[in-house]
């Protein structure tokens, strides 16, 4: 521990101390006033609190969700801003509010807590390395902060900002009782592998980047019929299977050169009509200015596939986050609706965006009565290892319903993976 400023305020035992302590110990409340701030260290952990009260309280907390709740010293923030930066015990480089629970997992871990004490909210941010974030008044609900993004838990509930909505506390992992098959086991053709090619449009080409948008996700005039890459002003776009070039819609936004079995849109073409272009050499164009993102779809104009399915072509690719389930909005004309969306786990920086959360790969629900008894089987309103054609629907019924949501993922490292849904 540094010094103690004369400025900066020990309360010990309910009472002020006179004079700075030689050291801090469990129970003592830190005053810091504006603009100064105080550094302190315990357990390998340093913490730098900026104009704010925070105090060290012994604490029964959750850091793994099923295993036992242990009593740690920790920094309770009333109000104020902390810095962490965790060390050789990043479980203990944890901050608590009345809102939020923060805390690192790996050792070198730097991030910052802010509490608005008269808004009654709590944010957390990452400086490099995923923290967690949970709910204080039930710290098994909880969602991993990645670097750009910050959590925040208030009277909404716990969400990322990037997210539409909150994290439930009804959503749940499901079960081998629950019944459910993979999104991608539809019956159909090419809904797994019949890809001619595996890598990335960008470099490096063995190397899994950002996603900006996905498969299916609902624009105006149609279902989202490609995989949106993040990429800068100008990057090299690359053909990932050889064949002859062909440039459709030159001129505009949408302008793409389709090679094979691939489709690039929003790139300023670097090739010509009929020219044959060699995969991973041939530079096919550069990314239109302000798009920041390359649109990779994959198929044929009349049957578009997920790149991202299993046996897919976007190699490496992995999605580690669960989907995120809303409460279902029942009306009295028995119409349901419930929100959902695809968290990612890979994120990027130096964009004037962030990454955002995606749509799910596939929704499905099933009906149940009070007892929890399944009234019916499995109803599909999406799946989605190839384009919908269709505008989706949930349907309409006169009975309390489940939504069984499964990540947009599907693959880990490029080899298959069962996926890990989530139910409500």
């Amino acid at each position: 521990m540094q010094n103690i400023p004369a400025q900066v305020i020990v309360v010990r035992g309910g009472s002020q101390l006179s004079s700075p302590p030689s050291f801090l110990q469990a129970g003592d409340e830190i005053r810091v006033p504006s603009p100064r701030y105080f550094t302190f260290s315990y357990a390998g952990n340093t913490y730098t609190l900026w104009h704010g009260d925070l105090s060290l309280q012994c604490r029964t907390v959750s850091l793994r969700p099923g295993r036992a709740r242990p009593s740690v010293l920790a920094a309770t923030l009333q109000f104020g801003r902390v810095r962490v930066l965790a060390g050789s015990h990043p479980g203990r480089a944890l901050v608590i509010s009345p809102e939020m629970l923060a805390f690192a997992t790996r050792p070198r871990t730097t991030f910052v807590v802010e509490r608005d004490q008269k808004r009654r909210w709590t944010k957390a941010r990452t400086l490099n390395r995923p923290i967690v974030a949970a709910k204080a008044a039930d710290q098994r609900l909880r969602i991993n902060t990645r670097i750009t993004y910050t959590a925040i838990s208030d009277g909404r509930g716990l969400r990322l900002d990037i997210w539409p909505f909150s994290i439930s506390p009804l959503q749940r992992r499901t079960t081998r009782a629950d019944g459910l098959p993979a999104y991608w086991a539809d019956g159909q053709s090419c809904s797994v592998g019949c890809t001619t090619a595996v890598g990335w449009p960008l470099q490096p080409f063995n190397r899994q980047h950002a996603i900006r948008a996905g498969i299916n996700e609902l624009r105006p005039a149609n279902f989202h019929v490609a995989v949106d890459i993040e990429a800068h002003n100008f990057q090299n776009v690359y053909a990932i299977q050889s064949g002859v070039a062909s440039i459709r819609y030159p001129g505009t936004g949408d302008v793409n050169v389709d090679v094979g079995n691939f489709y690039y849109w929003h790139i300023n073409p670097t090739v010509s009509n009929g020219q044959y272009v060699t995969a991973y050499k041939t530079v096919i164009g550069r990314v239109l200015y302000g798009f920041y993102h390359v649109a990779l779809s994959e198929g044929s104009t009349a049957r578009y596939l997920n790149p991202l399915r299993p046996g897919g072509s976007l190699k490496p690719y992995t999605n580690t986050e669960p989907p995120t389930i809303g409460v279902p909005r029942i009306f009295s004309n028995g119409r349901v609706i419930v929100g959902a969306f695809g968290p990612q786990s890979v994120v990027a920086t130096g964009f004037p965006y962030e990454t955002p959360a995606l749509a799910p790969s596939s929704l499905a629900w099933r009906l149940y009565d009070a007892r929890g008894h399944a009234l019916t089987g499995l109803e599909w309103a999406m799946r989605g290892s190839q384009n919908c054609r269709v505008r989706l629907g949930l349907g309409e019924q006169h009975l309390g319903a489940r939504l069984l949501v499964q990540r947009p993922a599907g693959r880990r490292g490029g080899r298959a993976e069962r996926p890990a849904p989530a139910a409500v």
